[in-house]
């Protein structure tokens, strides 16, 4: 059973502090990187994820391609992951595309944000939770009409990798991981992929600072 912890402070402070795990290809040049794509990310909630990068990616001022139109061309060539990044398979799609990088992730682990409701009895004081998802649990308030009550919401918490691969070479050009923690699972996804975005700031032209 997982040990409740009631919070007095504001509750933004709750959302985790963290820095993605990065990796950078020495040899990639990011300066001939244009135009990139976002295929849906392996896992559960890979779309969201997948469009949560998407959209972090236009705010910074990267050109991307529609992810349908992306999905629709992998459809018609009979792809998959694992053929977009051998070589030959990777340029005919950025051929296609006219895009020269793709990202890709995977979305490792999700935990959604849950409310519960406790009540004190009088006569035991103390309150017991047996099943909670996310890591910190933090007050609401009471529930009206409800004596002696209280409201407890855990965060959601989100996991993802993600990796820049050139079309040309099918090479990874960056990678990245990272795990957050969130008042809901689209917030935690939203600001990893702004976290992964920043990552790439220094290193590609195209972004804008």
């Amino acid at each position: 059973m997982n040990k409740i912890i009631l919070l007095s402070f504001p509750l933004f402070y709750l959302i985790s502090c963290a820095t993605p795990k990065t990796a950078v290809n020495p040899r990639a040049d990011f300066s001939k990187i244009k135009r990139v794509a976002v295929l849906s990310f392996q896992g559960s909630k890979g779309e969201v994820a997948a469009d949560m990068l998407t959209q972090s990616l236009l705010q910074y001022g990267a050109d991307v391609v529609e992810r349908q139109r992306l999905e629709d061309v992998l459809r018609e060539q009979n792809l998959n992951m694992d053929n977009m990044l051998s070589p030959a398979t990777a340029r005919k799609v950025g051929k296609i595309l006219g895009v020269d990088a793709v990202f890709v992730g995977s979305v490792i682990d999700v935990k959604n944000n849950s409310t519960y409701i406790a009540q004190t009895n009088a006569s035991n004081p103390q309150n017991t939770i047996n099943k909670i998802s996310g890591k910190t649990i933090y007050s609401g308030g009471s529930v009206a009409g409800l004596a002696d009550s209280q409201i407890l919401s855990t965060t959601a918490e989100v996991a993802l990798s993600a990796r820049m691969v050139d079309v040309e070479t099918a090479s990874v050009m960056w990678s990245a991981y990272m795990s957050y923690e969130g008042f809901d699972m689209a917030s935690a996804m939203s600001s990893i992929s702004e976290f992964f975005i920043k990552s790439l700031v220094p290193i590609w032209p195209e972004l804008k600072k």
